[in-house]
């Protein structure tokens, strides 16, 4: 499913703050620690040019005094409990005594940050050091037990009444003294802190062992890791890795523990797997590394990661030895050996060649074509090809790499089973370069994902054979897409010749397997990647005006109703018109008409189309009598004329290819004087005439200005309702079901009952229902737009507006079929809360027209007695858009001959009458 419609919610999500920064704040000490240090030391407050300055460590999160229970930044709690907890507790107890036994019970533990203070040389007796380093380690107020603030830990109590404040006039900011002397030690321990203040929402997930463990999901990256990677029995193996490193164990990891997946490796598979696992964390993080990059060879010195070893002259041979890479005793090929070359280097191959050098991107040719010239020596077995070749490694390129194929495309397949739902949620983003930034941003904290169980009961591929075919498809897909990206048909046509040959083999072996899953899964086939690419064969073949193989595939995918069945509605809309308009077949274009208006799996808006062309066809002059009689046997779809509104606006006075309609704001008069004009797009426009018209709100989101608040109130149906196989990975923003007909079909009671309820709550009753999901998951990466309101009240005051029953309506529709629905609905969303009214328009600029969709939306909204219309603008004031606007007003049939006969029409009649002539002889 193409999401172009990423949440990015304006209210940060609370992050796991793996970075701090520095604060200067004041620093509280011990009047015992300052009295130890008198009789020797001067205090640093009477020097003010001396050195002596606190040194205090990296500031940590906000944490709750444990006394008054108030959030302070954590730098601030000493002098918090000296001015203000302590002292309101003096003021009412009267007596430190009192103090301790009135916070005996939430004072227990307390940890404060190390302080260092350092002193100048000059003031210190010859007995002490530098540098005097006072620990705070632990602070306990209850009665029986305190703790001091000493150069040495002492038994003597230190009543709380004779804390200090210092503020030191120049802070001096240094880094904190190191623990530990292993990187990994240091970031576990320090996400531990990190797991003990942040305790959020938990997310069940089934795993092979752990089935009904329960995932504290945001509060410690290394305890999902820890679920995820080792047992439970097993210390920890991947603490302190680089993300990407972690991202692709993590997806190994995940596809091999899982059972349903067991059958489809071989020990090919597994011993590559444990190979890897075997290697040296620095041949781990460079193959990571070159897996991610463009799959091709490079040099050695273009090979340069300073975060895993300045040199990478042992990981590159550790690699080598264990055929995860390939070396320059493999490459054979020139032209590939050419582009490796600098262009420096080519022009001194090309000068010792005697070549004239024209350039890098003519060099690989006229090379090939020297070294086609020139005969070979008597005697010698190499051609001129071959010592070209030698020469070129041996003066040039001398070390070069690149990755096993075969290893690579193992890890693939395995990544691709980890990786299913990417297809769904994104399709251009692919695989392991998304999932490990999805990764990263997770842990991070600058994404989170709602809570769900993850509950795997169907195996997708049946077999192995069944699985390397998916693999194979997918890879030819990713070729075919950028050809289609790029405008190449010639290209794409010549690479799916063989595909049709092909999908029918596979038909023949896998159809039932296939056929036995569900809707939803059934995506996750080679047979529908094989009909995603002829769709894109199809597109291809009409640009080349090859209409006839066109249709000719299409008849092939409508007679079969297995693999994407929800794209037949498509299908019959291009098969009718490649057959009407370009191969001059009306009477196959009707039949083909007939049998989609007759199909279930054609969606409304396709069956709107279709019967907008049949009506056209049979009403035609041409063919009116013949296929006329028949249109009344069709089932056709018809809709309502929305109502219409036609307003002006200024435009730009010039016309850019490809960009869309630029106007002059209204209140752009203020600001002419100093030659300021303020721009906006059409929508704009408009939504700016409705706010200077009755309405005090607007949002210009389509349909998810609604599906936020349709989304809020049936989340828990949709992501907490236990249904099988609709998630996959702990990093899914939507069901698997969701964009199909099944989404609804397993959820029917659960979705009538909330529609029921909706409909009997007031509008207070239902913000209470939105106020509460939106409080506990808001900024999630969901199906939910966070960012199309600016809190609960501008979502409150949208939903006075609209009645319950109208809100059940509409999200019953989406909810049926969220896939066909989600597009087509009106531009802007207006309302008044005071008022109590709200509008929905959908904007039309010059030269515009409505959709199917967007007529079939719009007849539903007037049908619940929404005020629904559409607003036309006219653009004034520019010199390449001066035609009138598109007023939509009710169809006319076309006239008769007698109606034109009435009208004086001498020029039509005898048209019309020459063609009937020329019919009836037909």
């Amino acid at each position: 499913m193409n999401r172009n419609r990423k949440s990015v919610s304006k209210t940060p999500v609370q992050k796991t703050n793996l970075f701090h920064f520095f604060q200067r704040t004041p620093v509280s000490v011990s009047s015992t620690q300052l009295d130890a240090t008198e009789s020797t030391t001067t205090p640093s407050s009477n020097l003010p040019n001396s050195s002596a300055t606190p040194v205090i460590t990296r500031a940590r999160p906000p944490i709750e005094c444990p006394g008054c229970s108030k959030i302070v930044q954590y730098y601030k709690l000493n002098d918090h409990l000296d001015n203000e907890c302590i002292t309101s507790l003096q003021n009412s107890s009267g007596s430190s005594q009192e103090i301790s036994l009135a916070s005996k019970t939430k004072i227990n533990d307390l940890v404060v940050p190390e302080l260092v203070l350092t002193t100048p040389s000059s003031i210190t007796t010859k007995n002490e050091e530098n540098i005097l380093s006072v620990s705070l380690v632990k602070l306990d107020l209850s009665p029986s037990s305190t703790s001091t603030i000493t150069k040495e830990e002492t038994k003597d109590p230190l009543p709380i009444n004779d804390v200090l404040r210092t503020t030191p006039s120049t802070p001096k900011i240094q880094k904190e003294e190191r623990k530990y002397y292993s990187t990994s030690k240091k970031t576990f321990a320090r996400r531990q802190q990190i797991s003990a203040q942040f305790k959020d929402r938990l997310m069940k997930t089934d795993n092979q062992k752990n089935s009904d463990t329960t995932i504290n999901k945001f509060s410690d990256w290394s305890n999902i890791k820890k679920k995820l990677f080792v047992d439970e029995a097993k210390p920890t193996k991947f603490e302190g890795l680089p993300y990407y490193l972690e991202t692709f164990l993590f997806l190994l990891k995940t596809t091999f523990d899982e059972p349903l997946h067991q059958h489809l490796f071989n020990e090919e598979d597994h011993h590559t797997y444990n190979q890897f696992k075997c290697l040296s964390l620095e041949a781990q993080k460079l193959y990571a590394r070159l897996f991610s990059r463009k799959f091709q060879w490079r040099r050695k010195e273009k090979i340069t990661y300073g975060d895993i070893a300045a040199d990478l002259g042992n990981a590159l041979a550790e690699l080598r030895s264990t055929s995860f890479l390939l070396g320059i005793d493999q490459l054979d090929d020139l032209p590939t050996l050419l582009k490796l070359l600098t262009q420096f280097e080519l022009k001194q191959l090309f000068k010792e060649t005697k070549i004239p050098f024209n350039g890098k991107g003519n060099a690989t040719e006229a090379l090939l074509k020297h070294c086609r010239s020139q005969p070979c020596l008597s005697g010698s077995v190499q051609s001129m090809k071959d010592r070209m070749t030698a020469k070129i490694k041996r003066q040039y390129v001398k070390e070069c790499y690149k990755l096993n194929e075969e290893t690579r495309r193992i890890f693939l397949r395995l990544i691709l089973l980890s990786t299913l739902h990417q297809r769904q949620e994104d399709e251009e983003e692919k695989g392991q370069q998304q999932q490990s930034f999805k990764m990263l941003q997770v842990k991070i904290g600058e994404k989170s994902y709602p809570s769900y169980r993850i509950f795997r009961q169907t195996a997708i591929f049946k077999q192995r054979d069944h699985f390397l075919k998916y693999g194979e498809a997918s890879l030819l897909e990713l070729q075919i897409r950028d050809s289609y990206d790029n405008k190449q048909w010639e290209a794409l046509v010549k690479m799916t010749e063989p595909i049709q040959t092909t999908f029918e083999e596979y038909s023949k072996d896998y159809h039932r397997d296939d056929l036995d899953l569900p809707l939803f899964l059934r995506r996750y086939t080679a047979g529908s990647i094989y009909v995603y690419i002829f769709d894109k064969r199809i597109e291809a073949l009409q640009c080349l005006k090859r209409y006839r193989e066109a249709v000719d595939l299409i008849r092939m995918l409508i007679n079969q109703n297995v693999y994407l069945p929800t794209h037949r509605g498509y299908w019959y809309e291009r098969l009718a018109l490649n057959l009407e308009q370009h191969l001059k077949e009306p009477y196959e274009a009707f039949e083909m008409i007939k049998n989609a208006l007759n199909d279930s799996w054609v969606s409304p808006a396709h069956r709107f189309a279709l019967s907008q062309r049949a009506t056209r066809l049979c009403q035609s002059p041409r063919w009116k009598q013949k296929l006329g009689p028949l249109l009344d046997a069709l089932p056709l779809l018809t809709a309502a004329e929305p109502r219409c509104v036609i307003i002006t606006g200024r435009s730009l006075p010039r016309d850019l290819p490809g960009h869309k309609s630029m106007f002059i704001r209204g209140d752009s008069d203020a600001n002419m004087d100093v030659g300021d004009i303020t721009l906006c797009s059409v929508e704009e426009l408009v939504l700016q005439h409705y706010m200077e018209n009755g309405y005090t709100h607007g949002v210009h989101g389509e349909g998810s200005t609604l599906w936020t608040v349709i989304g809020l109130l049936f989340w828990d149906i949709i992501y907490k309702s236990e249904i099988a196989d609709v998630f996959l990975s702990q990093f899914q923003a939507i069901p698997l079901d969701f964009d199909t007909l099944d989404f609804y079909q397993s959820r029917q009671s659960a979705i009538e009952h909330r529609l029921d309820r909706i409909r009997n709550w007031s509008s207070s009753e239902i913000m209470e229902e939105i106020a509460k999901i939106w409080d506990e998951n808001h900024g999630q990466t969901s199906l939910v737009f966070w960012d199309r309101f600016c809190d609960l009240d501008h979502v409150g005051g949208l939903v006075q507006c609209i009645s319950p029953h109208t809100l059940a309506a509409i999200s019953q529709r989406l909810l049926q079929n969220y896939r066909h629905y989600r597009s087509g609905f009106p531009d802007l969303t207006v309302w008044n809360p005071k008022e109590k009214k709200w509008r929905i328009i959908e904007v039309k600029g010059p030269n515009d027209r409505l959709s199917p969709k967007q007529t079939l939306w719009l007849d539903f909204l007037v049908s619940l007695g929404v005020e629904a219309e559409v607003c036309h603008v006219q653009a004034v004031g520019a010199k390449r858009m001066g035609a009138t606007p598109q007023v939509t007003v009710k169809s006319k049939s076309p006239r008769t001959l007698e109606d034109e006969e009435g009208h004086g029409n001498e020029k039509v009649v005898r048209k019309s009458r020459r063609v009937k002539a020329k019919m009836d002889n037909i």
